[in-house]
């Protein structure tokens, strides 16, 4: 589960890692299940205030995948806080990741 977390979050904050020092994204899957992500420029993510986890990003395919392995998809890439998309992972969830904050 903590992979599936990290990878979802980590989709989410891939857009603009480093433009912000940090992003907070909320990840909501279609079953309602939450999760918060805190992406750090430095390419590390913690999910729910867990031990931080390294991630890249690309941005052709709009692809965040952690380094356990877990990818997320985005629909669309964005920046700014309110910023809302859908998502889908490589273990088969879904859901809507939005930009709740960012800090310079």
């Amino acid at each position: 589960m903590k992979k599936l977390v990290l990878g979802a979050l980590v989709a989410a904050f891939a857009a603009a890692p480093a433009l912000a020092q940090a992003t907070t994204i909320e990840f909501v899957r279609d079953d309602g299940t939450t999760f918060v992500g805190v992406f750090d420029a430095d390419g590390t993510a913690s999910i729910n205030g867990a031990a931080a986890e390294g991630y890249t990003w690309d941005e052709t395919t709009r692809q965040l995948c952690a380094s356990s392995g877990l990818c997320v998809t985005f629909d669309e890439a964005g920046e700014g806080v309110g910023f809302s998309t859908r998502y889908t992972t490589n273990e088969g969830n879904a859901g809507t990741a939005t930009i709740t904050a960012r800090t310079e």
